[in-house]
């Protein structure tokens, strides 16, 4: 019997993860594109402003859409992030933004990004927060939520969470902290089945779309 050597032709190379770039500020936006267009597992499909409606459209199969809108004005906020999902809806959204503060955090939260990092992000940093959304891991800036977290009992944004199970604030708790849905089920034995369930279930009690957004459940640990 004659053992078949692969070829380097018929070696399947992984996929790389696609990646739309959108910026309202032109300098900023060619940075982003400098910044990532040479990193080996991206593929940007489109780089764009927000203004020529035509362009402003986040091709099909597109895996992370990374944004950047100045203002704090929420509405626009809002209806950007409409307008660049409209054509793929499951696509993670990474928000990379000058404001440092909570409120804002808050509110981005409550629209549904996926991950919130801040404009001084290093390219190592950035490159890393975009692959691990992709993987819903919870991506926003550490010191950020440190400060959210304990300023829970005084938010306006506080949603009545009511009587959490004490398994379910442990979940909510490892999701903060940027856990897999895979690690969470092997720290907690549960089957991943489970988890999924167990997940799915507070999105619908509260509400909720986005995985994310279950931080907000959360009380001052302190």
């Amino acid at each position: 019997m004659h053992s078949k050597l692969m070829s380097a032709e018929n070696i399947s190379k992984p996929e790389k993860l696609r990646l739309a770039v959108f910026d309202d500020c032109e300098i900023f936006r060619a940075g982003l594109f400098c910044v990532l267009s040479d990193a080996p597992d991206l593929e940007i499909t489109v780089c764009s402003g927000f203004d020529a409606g035509e362009t402003c459209v986040t091709p099909e199969g597109t895996d992370v859409i990374l944004f950047h809108s100045a203002g704090r004005d929420v509405k626009y906020q809002a209806e950007t992030l409409d307008k660049v999902k409209k054509s793929v809806p499951l696509a993670k959204t990474l928000l990379i933004s000058e404001f440092s503060d909570v409120d804002y955090l808050v509110k981005m939260l409550i629209l549904g990004c996926d991950g919130y990092v801040l404009k001084d992000v290093s390219k190592k940093a950035l490159i890393r927060a975009i692959m691990n959304v992709s993987t819903e891991i919870f991506v926003f800036d550490r010191n950020l939520v440190a400060r959210f977290l304990q300023s829970r009992k005084n938010d306006d944004y506080v949603v009545d969470a009511g009587k959490l199970a004490p398994r379910e604030i442990k979940i909510i708790e490892m999701i903060a902290r940027g856990m897999t849905n895979a690690a969470i089920a092997s720290e907690l034995g549960l089957a991943l089945g489970t988890l999924k369930n167990i997940i799915s279930a507070l999105l619908l009690r509260f509400g909720f779309q986005k995985r994310s957004q279950l931080v907000l459940l959360l009380n001052d640990p302190g």
